[in-house]
């Protein structure tokens, strides 16, 4: 990889941090995509598309939903850490 894309990756792209943020708030379960919602996770694409059809269930979990969301996120990894040292 030449070092200006070596560069280039490392930068943002606002679709991969809204799919990230999907995956967070758990919008793939209620996605229109089946991958999504066979996976459980935001496949991506221009948008996504989630956010295109619905900005305001990823602003109410932003303003309003975090800590909830983050508790989940903890849980779970507790868990699975609890599973893998079994």
């Amino acid at each position: 990889m030449s070092r200006v894309r070596t560069i280039l990756a490392g930068l943002p792209d606002a679709d991969d941090v809204l799919r990230r943020l999907a995956d967070v708030i758990q919008v793939p379960s209620g996605c229109r995509r089946r991958g999504c919602r066979t996976q459980g996770l935001c496949q991506g694409g221009f948008g996504p598309p989630c956010f295109l059809e619905n900005r305001k269930r990823f602003s109410d979990a932003v303003l309003e939903e975090m800590a909830e969301h983050r508790q989940h996120w903890i849980d779970q990894r507790a868990r699975i850490e609890t599973l893998l040292r079994r």
